[in-house]
């Protein structure tokens, strides 16, 4: 599925190259059809490090920091090297989410759900050059190695995906209570094993003292968020005013139909999410498994409560919800019907294709 994957997305930036008359790029280089938004400001910073632009600290380091690490291997400066890992890291991400929705739900379901994945819309920057299949690797490792009882890695791999991005520290919230339930909820049964927690955040405060050390400011990263003009508000309000602004605008108006798609992936992912705490459901997860719920909930609840400048209030919503991974369980459990797997891919691959060609063509902002 992954090399099906990669084969279909160089079809289609060979396809993507013939509506580019006046730009055509040598055949060496389709690849910069993939240098875009994200892409630039993790390869920019591996190549000239975070004081070329106010906003590059908004980027967390572990991935331009890979980059850097593999640029001098692999020709063409730090794009093939963003990429190569980016395609790496993604099929090293299906794996572990094959093997841990395998172990918690079985060998079909695992299957749906790592093919629902990959086809969903958004599904493509599991390859792209962004850092997404590396922190979902991360994250689908720590809570991997937490379920077989490996604190000390789980803690390792949280740290590391703090370092990829902020998110990284609500690992915390779903390792300890894994922690806490595997010993009957207990405290005399805690172990020296509970100091690996205080591990995760460590990612986040190295940061925070490298930019303290480079720019003088330790919570660059914070700040360098006005960019995006990102804010704090009420729960649900960025979705309040998407649903306002559709409401406004003719349906076909520019930027319409994306905050369509931004508006069904948080909703359509807080639903099945839903689902799954519904007792007595052949989709619903049981006790020992909400570790998994807790640690979906949580960058939910902190999405829609964070909106961008207008009109783009959900920002990078489909993008983000690949992270929700446990949502694509649920599909992959609702997908046991025919009917509902074959509407799903044919929307959804569609859907990709036609998500995917304005990004490669950078008519308009995707994610």
């Amino acid at each position: 599925m992954w090399a099906a994957a990669g084969a279909a997305y160089v079809f289609v930036t060979f396809y993507a190259w013939r509506f580019m008359p006046d730009r055509i790029p040598p055949v060496h280089d389709l690849m910069g059809t993939w240098y875009k938004f994200d892409t630039i400001f993790y390869v920019r910073i591996a190549e000239d490090g975070y004081l070329w632009s106010k906003f590059a600290p908004a980027f967390y380091p572990l991935y331009p920091g890979l980059i850097k690490l593999v640029n001098p291997i692999l020709p063409g400066g730090g794009l093939p090297a963003a990429l190569a890992i980016s395609v790496f890291f993604g099929l090293v991400a299906l794996v572990l989410l094959h093997r841990l929705t395998d172990e918690e739900f079985g060998d079909k379901v695992a299957g749906r759900t790592t093919f629902y994945m990959a086809a969903f819309p958004a599904g493509f920057f599991l390859l792209a050059a962004y850092n997404e299949s590396l922190y979902i690797t991360l994250v689908i490792a720590a809570l991997y190695a937490a379920r077989k009882g490996n604190f000390w890695w789980a803690s390792v791999f949280a740290a590391l995906a703090g370092s990829t991005r902020l998110f990284g520290l609500l690992l915390a919230a779903p390792l300890i209570y894994e922690y806490l339930r595997q010993r009957g909820w207990s405290l005399r049964k805690v172990r020296w094993d509970a100091l690996g927690f205080l591990l995760i955040p460590s990612g986040v405060v190295a940061f925070a003292i490298f930019l303290h050390h480079t720019t003088g400011d330790w919570l660059a990263f914070s700040h360098a968020q006005d960019g995006w003009h990102r804010q704090y508000g009420w729960p649900g309000q960025p979705i309040w005013k998407t649903i306002k602004l559709l409401n406004d605008k003719p349906f076909l108006q520019d930027w319409r139909l994306l905050q369509v798609f931004n508006l069904v992936s948080v909703l359509g992912a807080i639903g099945l999410l839903l689902l799954a705490l519904r007792r007595r459901s052949k989709f619903s997860f049981r006790s020992d498994q909400f570790y998994l719920l807790i640690y979906a909930a949580l960058p939910i609840f902190l999405f829609i409560c964070t909106e961008t400048a207008f009109p783009n209030y959900l920002m990078s919503a489909p993008r983000i919800a690949l992270e929700w991974f446990p949502a694509f369980i649920v599909l992959g459990m609702l997908g046991a019907s025919r009917t509902f797997e074959r509407f799903y891919l044919f929307l959804a691959l569609v859907a990709q294709g036609l998500f995917l060609a304005p990004m490669l063509l950078q008519l308009q902002f995707t994610a």
